[in-house]
């Protein structure tokens, strides 16, 4: 099914689509989404795609530390706040001066370890700079991301744990209306952190989600994908479609075969072939999630 022009024009104009608008878009042409989401992208932010290296710090491992221009990332929680709060102090001295990130605000909630606003400044205070990400697929409650905000925690990314069982059109709206609340937040991962071995995904179904964030969502300025689960074929393909961040590059680089095959280059050589002008965001910085 064509997109109607009238639908398109709102579109790129930056319009709060309804829902069925964005019903329509889901069962759109995939190749004409894609067309309008990539429209949509470069009138808004232009031709930059941006890559975050991340060093997965293990404060256990020997040699563990952060690196020069990474961000530091803690993706293990702990069973008790206390043994949080050690792991965040240590990989505190492990990253120095880096932006050390870590956890899910979901798996924070699951715990239950008592005042989620206490809980959240406790880690802000043995260093912790920012939550790695919030699956909105395990928590809505706007209340829950102001405390996170409020508590000096930013939350780096609103993602989706697992694949969509409902329409994506409930998705797009739910993670809208948390956007709307707290502005700050300004990337989202519409890729589910996990996949289902009974009905595996497809490219046309990654490529379609990706497009749909970047129409539904005009005021989120970074859609982002997982360099390291997704791969460089699919990720390639994602900006095209709307995607303008690669998360997860790593920082182990072996030089062994040139420098044009470590994972930064390999990345920024991907991003070119793409069409796209490849930059490295600064963590913490303006140009990263």
């Amino acid at each position: 099914m064509n997109i109607d022009p009238t639908l398109a024009e709102r579109a790129k104009a930056g319009e709060l689509l309804t829902a069925a608008e964005l019903d329509e878009l889901a069962a759109a042409d995939v190749l004409s989404l894609g067309m309008l989401a990539d429209e949509v992208r470069r009138a808004r932010f232009g031709d930059e795609v941006t890559f975050t290296r991340v060093v997965e710090l293990d404060p256990a491992a020997p040699g563990s530390s952060g690196t020069a221009g990474a961000e530091c990332r803690l993706s293990r929680l702990p069973a008790t706040l206390e043994e949080a709060e050690a792991l965040v102090a240590e990989a505190r001295m492990l990253a120095g001066p880096q932006l050390l990130t870590g956890f899910s605000l979901a798996d924070i909630i699951d715990r239950n370890w008592g005042d989620l606003d206490k809980v959240l400044a406790h880690l802000k205070y043995a260093g912790l700079d920012a939550l790695v990400e919030a699956p909105v697929d395990r928590v809505a409650d706007i209340a829950v991301f102001r405390a996170a905000h409020e508590a000096g925690l930013p939350i780096r990314c609103l993602s989706l744990q697992k694949p969509l069982t409902t329409g994506r059109t409930v998705y797009i709206l739910t993670v809208r209306a948390i956007v709307q609340a707290v502005p700050s937040i300004d990337a989202v991962a519409p890729l589910p952190r996990e996949q289902s071995i009974a009905v595996p995904t497809t490219g046309y179904h990654d490529v379609r989600s990706v497009a749909l964030a970047r129409v539904g969502l005009p005021s989120v300025k970074i859609i982002q994908v997982d360099w390291t689960q997704y791969g460089p074929k699919l990720a390639q393909v994602a900006l095209t479609f709307g995607a303008n961040h690669l998360d997860r590059v790593s920082t182990v680089d072996d030089e062994s075969l040139g420098r044009r095959r470590t994972a930064a280059e390999d990345v920024r050589r991907n991003i070119v072939a793409a069409g796209f002008k490849p930059v490295e965001a600064v963590p913490g910085g303006s140009d990263a999630p």
